[in-house]
């Protein structure tokens, strides 16, 4: 069993890693080499991905970022907004085979990590098929902070809350329409609104960047779409999703709220729902909330949600005074969409291990 590290620029080794992350039904879109191009603006990162082969056949990937700053380096799996998923593997693996395949891109991982003087490594676990085990044994973390997701199987009956079905119903009242974006005049609307609804709720709005990208770049291979919800051919509320196989990701939703008692955001959802099944996907992601006490929670709990657990795995390659030094608000500032360590770390204090949201 053999790794390979490589870059984008290397085509035959990313057509490789392509061709075997498009067989994976349980990868996500953010492991995917055209991620890489949609968030090579922002960080910026140099994307370094890693290929397992058993004699000779690509059998297991994992996506890297490295992020360079006077004050350290990172190496994360994912990073930017929105992210998901460490190392992948191809389906009808053996067991044993599977888990040599984790040991030695873990293993591999560690050491571009150290070759590149980072302070820690970071890689997220699958929240669908958990293999949080393996990185716990292979990586054995300094810190791990428990995130949880909500997602709608949507090869069951969709669960809706009363209070979603009236929702439902004053949004087909109100006669909203849906629609595709499909030009860069309706993207910059739709993002628009999107600045307008974070600034009400106190949020840092998505980058244009980073929305535009993914619709120039993943929606032509359909790996995304933008789906808007019009009242008299104005845009009223809108979302984005990113796929791959079997998941579906709301990826960023917005609305005017000059329209929200009329419920638009529930007519995108019940929509979206519907046409994701269509096309096989088989979870509707809405990614994580706040909190378990959120109203944001409690929405997606009203569509029959299910929460289930991933992980943030981060191990230091440094002192954890020398983390402490930097502060939360240094690491905000300055490594902006990257994950370093687990800021209630800062509260509850490093000598813990393992931190959990609530």
């Amino acid at each position: 069993m053999e790794v390979i590290a490589f870059e984008l620029t290397d085509r035959a080794l990313r057509l490789e890693y392509d061709e075997l992350f498009a067989e994976c039904p349980h990868a996500f879109i953010q492991q995917s080499t055209h991620w890489a191009e949609v968030i090579q603006e922002l960080g910026p990162d140099q994307p370094i991905f890693l290929l397992c082969r058993d004699a000779g056949w690509a059998i297991a990937g994992l996506p890297l970022y490295l992020f360079e700053h006077q004050l350290g380096n990172l190496l994360t799996s994912v990073p930017q907004a929105g992210p998901l998923g460490g190392v992948f593997v191809r389906p009808g693996l053996s067991p044993d085979l599977q888990r040599n395949a984790y040991r030695q891109l873990i293993e591999t991982a560690t050491a571009l990590a150290e070759a590149n003087h980072c302070l820690a490594l970071t890689i997220l676990s699958n929240p669908f098929w958990p293999d949080d085990e393996f990185y716990k044994l292979f990586l054995d973390p300094t810190l791990v902070f428990e995130n949880f997701t909500q997602y709608v199987p949507l090869n069951e009956l969709v669960r809706r809350s009363g209070g979603q079905k009236n929702n439902l119903a004053r949004a087909k009242q109100a006669g909203f329409e849906i629609k595709f974006c499909q030009s860069s005049t309706d993207l910059q609307q739709w993002y628009q609104l999107h600045c307008r609804r974070q600034a009400e709720i106190g949020a840092v709005p998505l980058s244009f960047t980073l929305l535009e990208n993914i619709f120039r770049i993943l929606a032509p291979l359909d790996q995304a779409a933008f789906i808007l919800a019009t009242l008299n051919q104005e845009i009223v509320a809108g979302c984005c999703y990113v796929y791959h196989q079997s998941v579906i990701d709301v990826f960023a939703i917005s609305m005017d709220s000059a329209h929200a008692a009329k419920a638009p955001n529930a007519l995108l959802a019940d929509f979206s729902m519907s046409w994701a099944r269509s096309k096989g996907r088989l979870i509707y992601n809405w990614q994580s909330s706040p909190s378990r006490t959120s109203g944001v929670y409690n929405h997606k709990r009203q569509w029959g949600s299910i929460e289930s657990p991933y992980f943030f795995l981060t191990k230091l390659f440094c002192e954890v005074q020398r983390v402490e030094e930097i502060g939360p608000t240094l690491i905000k500032s300055e490594y902006p969409g990257h994950y370093m360590v687990p800021f209630v770390a800062f509260e509850q204090g490093f000598h813990h291990r393992y931190f959990k949201k609530p």
